[in-house]
Order: C-alpha cells, then sequence, then structure tokens
C-alpha cells in the first residue's frame, strides 16, 4: 500500500485470519472452458483468455463430471492446472472474462450431486437483489472475504490497541506487519515502514505473524464481539443481572454489561491502549 492525499480517511487493522470461520458465498474465477478437455488440464489460455499463474478457471464440461470443479494455473512451463476445488450444490461461479459471461445469467451454479463428486453447472440470472441501491455489503461478500481477530488499528497517524481483540470482515490476506517478520533489528519500532503502519513513529512491538488491512472509513464491514465464560456470566448476568437494563425493561441487543464498555467514542490525538474508561477521565484534565 502507498500513502497519498486521501490517507487521512485510511483505517489500518491489525490481526490475524480466523482458521474456524468461513464464508461460503460465490466464488469469482477468470474464465472458464468451453469443450471437453484432454487430461491432465494444462494450457496458457481457455476461451480466448490469456492465464497467468494464479488464475482461477471453472473447469464445466468434462465428459466425466467429478473432473470438473475450479482449478488454479501452476507456475510452471506447462501451465499445469492443480488444485482442484469442487462445491456443494447451489455454490454460485462468476466468470469474470470469456464468451461464458452473461450480463442477464453472470452465475454458473452447481447443480450435480455434491456427495457423488458430480460437478454440473447451469448459467442462471443475478441473484435477487434486496430493495434500493444500497447493497455494498452484500457485494464484499465476495470469494476473498474471510473473518480475522483485530488487536489494534491506526488512524489520522496515530495506534490504537483495542481494549480485548474483536472480530472483523477482511478481504485477502493482507500485507505483513512486521515486514516478513524480521524487521532489520528495528523491532522496537516495528513495523518500520509508514507506507504500512499508517504512523511515524511507535513504541511498541507487533508480533510475528500479525498481518495489517487497509480499508477506507467510509467501508461497509462486520463486527463481531465475542464473548466466553459461564453461562451465568455471559447470559444470566446480563438479562437479569443487578445493574442490567433488563431490570428496568430496557432491551439489551448485543450489548455487553460489565465493566461498562464504551463503544462507539472517538478519542482524538490520545493513545488508547488496553484501557476501559473508568470514572470518565478526560485527557488535560487534574480531575
Amino acid at each position: 500500500m502507498s500513502e497519498s492525499l486521501l490517507s487521512f480517511s485510511e483505517v489500518l487493522l491489525f490481526g490475524r485470519v480466523l482458521g474456524d470461520i468461513k464464508i461460503e458465498t460465490q466464488t469469482k474465477v477468470k474464465a472458464a472452458t468451453t469443450a471437453n478437455l484432454p487430461l491432465p488440464l494444462k494450457g496458457n489460455t481457455v476461451d480466448g483468455v490469456n492465464l497467468k499463474p494464479g488464475d482461477r478457471v471453472l473447469v464445466k464440461d468434462q465428459a466425466e463430471p467429478t473432473q470438473n470443479g475450479v482449478y488454479t494455473v501452476a507456475d510452471d512451463p506447462d501451465h499445469s492446472w492443480f488444485n482442484k476445488t469442487q462445491f456443494k450444490h447451489g455454490t454460485l461461479i462468476k466468470v469474470r472474462q470469456g464468451t461464458q459471461t452473461d450480463p442477464q445469467k453472470p452465475f454458473w451454479e452447481q447443480v450435480g450431486r455434491f456427495d457423488l463428486g458430480q460437478q454440473l453447472f447451469e448459467q442462471v440470472s443475478r441473484r435477487k437483489k434486496r430493495r434500493g441501491n444500497n447493497n455494498h455489503l452484500a457485494e464484499q461478500l465476495d470469494d476473498d472475504a474471510q473473518f480475522a481477530r483485530i488487536y489494534g488499528f491506526s488512524y489520522e497517524g496515530t495506534y490504537y490497541e483495542l481494549p480485548e481483540p474483536t472480530v472483523f470482515l477482511v478481504h485477502g490476506e493482507g500485507d505483513t506487519a512486521t515486514e516478513g517478520n524480521a524487521p532489520a533489528g528495528n523491532g522496537a519500532r516495528a513495523p518500520v515502514n509508514p507506507a504500512l503502519s499508517g504512523v511515524a513513529s511507535a513504541d511498541y512491538q507487533i508480533a510475528d505473524d500479525i498481518r495489517v488491512w487497509d480499508y477506507d472509513k467510509a467501508d461497509y464491514t462486520v463486527r463481531m464481539d465475542v464473548m466466553t465464560g459461564q453461562f451465568e456470566q455471559v447470559l444470566l448476568d446480563i438479562y437479569f443481572g443487578f445493574d442490567s437494563p433488563a431490570v428496568s425493561g430496557a432491551r439489551v441487543s448485543g450489548a455487553r454489561v460489565s465493566g461498562a464498555r464504551v463503544s462507539g467514542a472517538r478519542v482524538s490525538g490520545a493513545r488508547v491502549s488496553g484501557a476501559r474508561v473508568s470514572g470518565a477521565r478526560a485527557r488535560g484534565s487534574e480531575d
């Protein structure tokens, strides 16, 4: 990522991908087959589309349905296709280029018997959208969308550590926050690149394998706050505890009532590091 005149609106999320939560929705591929291909599958073009290593191809017209699926182009002289992925019934595949794209029917739906390894694809119309033009969040649930545990973020040149890790929707693998776990002896100042960290200086260290995702503050996302503990703590005390809003008839929805957690407050210019606001102390005040 690089700095620009609009960098002041960037929000950089620091965290790690959650491997046990997966978003299953539509998948995008570079191109799709138009005929039965000889085995083994390989080549640097398909349906008139030039392929490069890492591109994915929808193989949907093999005589043997078990050979259909999505293949990835390898980085070898033969341009072999490997890592075949097969999908359950109802999965939508969107083809980016080639003759297999149709504005009226842009998706190929898996209609075969997944339990038998049969991958049969039928071209279908665009999925029904909600009323109105605001479908930004639905458009973000792409094949590279995933959830990550976020430990902190940087905004307007300052890094803020979250009071507790929080799960956010992110896209892609993110960039290494420690320059490949080798910060060239500058571990106390890692990451050392302001374009990556969003800050000019730091008095903290970032653990190995932490990734960073770059967003604009106006982007849509999903946030999930996770609580663990006994049912008495995470459920009953919230609804029936002495200080619970439920006692006075208020509805508790998604709120954590434990030590008066402050959510949505903006702290500008101050470094927040693991603090829970207690007693409403204002910076610059002697109280």
